[in-house]
């Protein structure tokens, strides 16, 4: 199922247009700099600042536990080199393909933006922007070559686990801090 849908996307999605925005999203992704964005955009709010913390956490944990404990466990072999693809559109990333670790932070950290409180419409736009660049970002991982959809699949669900158990964490240790959220 993961060759048929990456040929899929290959064969039949892949564009000009489409090269050019899914290079973005997964740069969106890289060294997880929007998520370290939007979590100093949280803790510049005092109101916010245990969940821009919270979010620090969960992009933190959830990259250490990919990169040093999940990938090297699993050490699955990326597809473009599992099937030879020489269509790159971005260096080849080096380590292993399972799980992916842009899926897995870029999904904690929109967890934990999807858990602030109901705040009017501007968290609601918040939470929808934060799940929709998680997505663009998984999704650019398939359409670059560089992971399978069960490598996405299983990132997303692990970084929503790690978002909630972020929000938990500080939500323990710290809990003044989100009664004034």
């Amino acid at each position: 199922m993961d060759y048929a849908i990456l040929d899929f996307v290959q064969e039949h999605v892949r564009s000009p247009a489409l090269d050019a925005a899914m290079l973005f999203a997964t740069h969106l992704g890289d060294i997880a700099l929007v998520w370290l964005a939007a979590s100093a955009a949280l803790i510049v709010q005092p109101k916010r600042r245990a969940w821009g913390i919270a979010m620090l956490v969960a992009v933190a944990v959830t990259a250490a536990v990919g990169m040093l404990v999940l990938k090297p466990l699993f050490g699955r072999v990326r597809p473009f080199e599992a099937l030879e693809f020489s269509g790159l559109l971005i260096p080849a990333p080096s380590g292993s393909s399972f799980p992916s670790n842009h899926s897995m932070v870029s999904f904690a950290a929109a967890t934990v933006v999807c858990c602030l409180p109901k705040d009017g419409p501007g968290v609601r736009i918040a939470k929808a922007l934060a799940v929709l660049i998680a997505a663009l970002i998984a999704l650019s991982r398939i359409y670059l070559y560089v992971h399978y959809p069960s490598d996405i699949l299983a990132g997303a669900i692990l970084g929503v686990c790690f978002g909630l158990l972020s929000v938990g964490l500080v939500k323990r240790l710290w809990p003044k801090a989100f009664l004034q959220s």
